[in-house]
């Protein structure tokens, strides 16, 4: 039992803050999860980053690889590798979106626990599901969707002729 301030004993039985057998105390195991879950949580975070990074770096290389394989000229082949590197870039990125929702919602338990635990402990945020769709479609996604229409309006000029395929010249 410890004692206050006063010298007397301290009637509280909160056992969070202090374990008799010396050992880690509930606050102390979950202030370390809290710190390894927000670790994992910003490493997820910025491999999102990197991967739109990313994307709008492999875009141009992949469609002038396509249209330097298909005799070195404009068409609707360069367009559908622009989507596709997109697409496989958004994918990847709604798979790390997931996790790293997943792991605010895991810490967001422990916050809770520990409230429960300690009156007056603050803000503590919500659970927030998290489906397939929602990693998805989401906010930060928005990026891609600015990609594809930019692809997707290339294409709609380039099919409505605005846009002319440059025939390879002959050495």
């Amino acid at each position: 039992m410890s004692t206050n301030a006063t010298g007397s004993p301290d009637e509280t039985t909160d056992d969070s803050r202090e374990d008799p057998a010396g050992g880690p105390t509930e606050d102390e195991l979950d202030k370390e999860q809290l710190d390894q879950l927000h670790a994992a949580t910003l490493k997820a975070s910025e491999t999102c980053f990197e991967l739109k990074k990313l994307c709008a770096t492999v875009l141009v290389p992949a469609a002038t690889l396509v249209a330097l394989l298909s005799d070195r000229t404009l068409n609707p082949a360069v367009f559908g590798a622009g989507v596709v590197v997109v697409a496989a870039f958004w994918a990847a990125d709604s798979v790390a979106y997931f996790y790293q929702r997943k792991l605010r919602n895991a810490m967001a338990v422990i916050w809770q626990r520990r409230a429960r635990r300690v009156p007056g402990y603050g803000h503590v945020p919500g659970v927030v599901p998290i489906t397939a769709a929602r990693a998805v479609f989401n906010s930060s996604m928005v990026y891609y969707f600015v990609l594809l229409g930019l692809v997707a309006l290339l294409f709609v000029l380039y099919a409505a002729g605005a846009i002319q395929p440059v025939s390879p010249s002959k050495p």
